[in-house]
């Protein structure tokens, strides 16, 4: 509160990826909303990670890279989220917000079970991206 009254900020969430197997996610805050969009834009950029993409589903074996090669695990405040390879043609069994990023990462087919408070949809993201990041791809 300040003496004129209410000050209201606007934040902004972004999830930027080429769809083969680069992946970033930012946050951030202003009083003006484009200003809170480009924060969160270059936030999201500087974040990209390269992931590991394989077939490690024990049904399919076609050694493409669709999914993911191992089962991950993340969270963000009270919500955790398993990732978990699937055969070809299943496709995202994920909710909305979930199928955002993956879908930026370039990951065509994948299981994925959440617990805790799911609603709150930034620490939805932010656990998804935090198991993604576990599949990290250390370049040297």
């Amino acid at each position: 509160m300040h003496s004129s009254g209410r000050r209201f900020r606007t934040s902004a969430f972004f999830v930027v990826g080429d769809g083969d197997g680069l992946v970033g996610v930012g946050r951030g805050s202003s009083v003006e909303s484009r200003r809170a969009m480009e924060k969160s834009l270059r936030k999201a950029k500087l974040s990209v990670i390269k992931i590991k993409r394989g077939c490690g589903d024990w049904e399919c074996g076609c050694g493409l890279n669709h999914s993911i090669s191992f089962k991950t695990k993340g969270h963000a405040g009270s919500v955790r989220v398993v990732l978990m390879p699937a055969p070809r043609g299943v496709g995202l069994v994920a909710d909305n917000e979930t199928k955002k990023i993956l879908k930026a990462a370039g990951i065509k087919d994948i299981w994925v079970k959440t617990f805790g408070n799911t609603s709150n949809r930034i620490n939805l993201i932010s656990a998804a991206f935090d198991a993604l990041k576990k599949l990290y791809v250390y370049d040297k």
